[in-house]
């Protein structure tokens, strides 16, 4: 029996029970009626169907699925602090139905979150169901401090994604040393009587430089507008120099345009120092304030708002 004639059988019996429950109804009204019920039907079979086809599976499955594809694809995943900055840079090295175990690698600051708060993680952008989404919420159920490991952090499966916006500052990665060039020095420029322009700083970055190695190895690893990450020999670090440290920046910056460096300064605070490679410091330090050169000498600061 093909499907025409299983449709046919269908039709005849439906009407023949609307004739009989019914029996006031002409012909046609009986007609009209069955076909009805069997268009209701059709549509609910199909329903059933599409709803078979995609799974049936509910928000918290498309959830680990995300997590599951950032860790496929050893996404870089950016934890927030409360003040929206980048505390850690973390991947997921394994995606549980409960939790995410992660693995802390690179640091900009520390979590201040406490085990059992909420936190923010924000990646590259995702295709998911709705639109695309780059960050979710999550609890924080072991920190790089109280857990068995510095760096490591546990946290529950995401509660939610959404699309938010970046960082306020997003960072660049410096590809060619010989195009910038940077003067620091542990001091406050709102505290010092040092006259920065002339001094000579306490460290030194400079790929060029033809006065020994110390200013040639060090680095800049990447560079905003709210701040830079620098790697520097442990041997020239000064002693002064540590987690909340005033600093002062002498940034020289190559314009293409004008085929010259141009200088730029800023006040800012070390925010974290981690070790790098063998015998060098990772370190992340913020822009608090900036300065212009004076027409008679020196330079007037202002710190940012």
């Amino acid at each position: 029996m093909n499907i025409h004639d299983t449709i046919t059988r269908l039709g005849d019996s439906l009407s023949g029970l609307l004739a009989d429950q019914l029996p006031g109804l002409t012909p046609e009204a009986i007609r009209l009626g069955a076909g009805a019920l069997l268009g209701l039907t059709a549509l609910v079979l199909l329903l059933a169907a599409l709803r078979m086809l995609t799974g049936g599976r509910g928000g918290k499955a498309k959830r680990v699925n995300i997590a599951r594809t950032l860790q496929q694809q050893g996404a870089a995943i950016d934890l927030l602090g409360r003040d929206d900055s980048v505390a850690v840079r973390f991947v997921i090295t394994a995606a549980a139905s409960g939790k995410l175990t992660c693995e802390i690698i690179e640091r900009l600051d520390t979590i201040k979150a406490a085990e059992g708060e909420d936190v923010t993680c924000v990646f590259a952008p995702v295709k998911a169901e709705g639109g695309r989404v780059n960050a979710f919420t999550a609890r924080l159920v072991e920190s790089d401090k109280s857990g068995r490991r510095t760096d490591r952090i546990v946290l529950s499966a995401p509660r939610g994604y959404a699309m938010v916006a970046r960082r306020r500052h997003s960072r660049k990665r410096v590809a060619d040393q010989q195009f910038i060039r940077v003067k620091l020095w542990v001091e406050s420029p709102y505290a010092s009587d040092t006259s920065f322009e002339d001094a000579v700083p306490h460290i030194e970055v400079n790929s060029l430089s033809p006065e020994g190695a110390e200013q040639s190895a060090n680095a800049v690893l990447n560079i905003s507008s709210g701040g830079l990450g620098l790697s520097v020999q442990n041997r020239v670090i000064p002693e002064t120099c540590a987690v909340g440290s005033a600093v002062t920046i002498n940034l020289f910056m190559f314009n293409f345009r004008e085929k010259t460096f141009k200088p730029y300064w800023y006040s800012g605070t070390v925010r974290t120092m981690e070790s790098g490679r063998p015998g060098f410091t990772r370190m992340g330090i913020g822009f608090d304030g900036a300065a212009e050169p004076l027409a008679r000498g020196g330079l007037r600061w202002n710190r940012f708002d």
